[in-house]
């Protein structure tokens, strides 16, 4: 059996290029979707991994990571969907390990694709026989570039969504000749889900908030990491409706509906994770 793994040119494509764009629903990422798998195999059961989809995630964003794992999981439960216990992959996962290796080398910050795949296969061929799932549900906090714009509200738009600047110090008031276009950082929720057999079902990203604030404590203000990461419930539960559209559908969905994959042309196989 082949897996289906994303493309590297995806992921970069959706992590570097939402800065600039002018509307909300323009910055959405063209998700992949495919219906027909959907539909000859429904999807009932369910298990969210709690390992990435590639890369891990960042150190400073690893509890924000874990609380948005426990919003999916209720946001599934709450469409119907049964959540498996994740001790399921984690002891696949675990046990894919130990034959071939750890694939990601954190000395180099990058993964080793034979091993990942291998790992990968051998888990999910695990799954396939231990358990009655339907699918596995990767859904990881991942930091990337954006931009606030010169807008009467400096809004910055990526992943479907509009976030206002934050703000650190009592001074409240910018230089006029501000930046507002430098590169900042933010963070989206990906969503990955494939079927027991390893096919991909949606490839999606919701954008959650900004992880910098503008400290205008000094004459020239700067950019810094927040204090409080991921913080707003109702931005966290915003990025995973925009993620887990169409599979789950969003009212309003902020971006352009996509033509849905078929059988012949879902990503199957000798792609790359994320690096």
């Amino acid at each position: 059996m082949r897996i289906i793994l994303i493309t590297l040119a995806l992921l970069i494509s959706a992590c570097s290029n939402n800065g600039s764009i002018s509307e909300k629903g323009a910055s959405a990422f063209p998700y992949r979707y495919n219906q027909e798998l959907v539909k000859a195999k429904p999807i009932k059961k369910v298990i969210v991994a709690n390992t990435s989809f590639g890369r891990p995630v960042m150190s400073h964003l690893r509890k924000a990571d874990s609380r948005v794992k426990r919003h999916v999981k209720e946001y599934l439960q709450d469409n119907g969907y049964q959540v498996l216990p994740e001790y399921h992959f984690e002891n696949a996962w675990k046990q894919a390990i130990r034959s071939y290796g750890q694939p990601y080398d954190p000395s180099t910050g990058r993964i080793d694709n034979i091993t990942w795949q291998r790992v990968m296969y051998t888990a999910g061929q695990t799954l396939k026989k231990q358990t009655d799932a339907d699918a596995i549900v990767f859904a990881d906090v991942i930091e990337h570039n954006a931009q606030h714009n010169n807008g009467l509200q400096h809004l910055a738009r990526f992943n479907g969504v509009n976030r206002k600047p934050m703000l650190r110090g009592a001074d409240k008031s910018i230089p006029l000749g501000f930046d507002w276009n430098q590169e900042i950082k933010a963070a989206s929720l990906l969503v990955n889900i494939y079927n027991i057999d390893l096919q991909r079902v949606l490839l999606n990203y919701g954008g959650i908030s900004t992880t910098q604030e503008l400290d205008t404590k000094k004459a020239d203000p700067v950019w810094v990491r927040r204090r409080k990461l991921l913080s707003s419930e109702d931005d966290i539960e915003e990025a995973i409706e925009i993620a887990f559209h169409p599979l789950i559908k969003m009212a309003d969905y902020p971006g352009k509906e996509q033509p849905y994959e078929t059988l012949l042309n879902n990503q199957s196989a000798e792609s790359e994770p994320a690096q």
